[in-house]
């Protein structure tokens, strides 16, 4: 079974959550989208499926990053360690979606920060965290000092991520603090 189809038979449902809470708070269709994470392209068609059309895809796999460039999803695919110690983009995005990415046994909490670099001023961060995540207190402790620091919350949701497995998840929307020239 690939992971498409394995992601598939467990209803994978944060991918279309985070693309529908984008929307909601981002109505311009030509605003440049990141999806971090993108893995084989999930995420992307979601938030293609809501109207966007400048969307992004970063991944450390370059296997993944070749089923995505097949799906034809993306304006560009690069290749990005989300826990590497600096992000080398030359972009500033709009928004930013990282669906079913930040966890502890993947994207550390410090990707959070590092998006910030490359979110322009007021920019979205539309990300999930997982049962798992929520039950690590030292991992949302991180990702709290991180977000509380630098973002506003405009949403939380808790819901589906995987019903398949009875795995839920929360969805956050956060947008970028405007930074203070004193």
């Amino acid at each position: 079974m690939s992971y498409d189809d394995e992601l598939k038979s467990n209803n994978y449902s944060t991918p279309k959550r985070c693309a529908k809470a984008l929307k909601k708070y981002l109505t311009d269709s030509n605003s440049h989208i990141l999806d971090i994470g993108c893995g084989t392209g999930l995420s992307g068609q979601e938030i293609i499926n809501v109207g966007f059309k400048n969307v992004d895809g970063t991944d450390f796999s370059d296997k993944m990053l070749y089923e995505a460039k097949n799906k034809n999803i993306y304006k560009r695919l690069f290749n990005l360690d989300l826990n590497s110690n600096f992000y080398n983009v030359n972009f500033n995005y709009n928004a930013i979606v990282a669906a079913g990415i930040i966890s502890p046994h993947h994207a550390n909490p410090s990707c959070l920060e590092k998006c910030l670099n490359i979110l322009c001023n007021s920019g979205l961060l539309i990300f999930s965290l997982n049962d798992h995540a929520v039950e690590n207190k030292n991992f949302m402790d991180k990702i709290f000092m991180i977000v509380d620091k630098n973002f506003e919350i405009l949403e939380k949701t808790y819901g589906d991520h995987l019903p398949g497995i009875k795995l839920n998840s929360f969805v956050y929307v956060i947008k970028k603090l405007k930074i203070k020239k004193y």
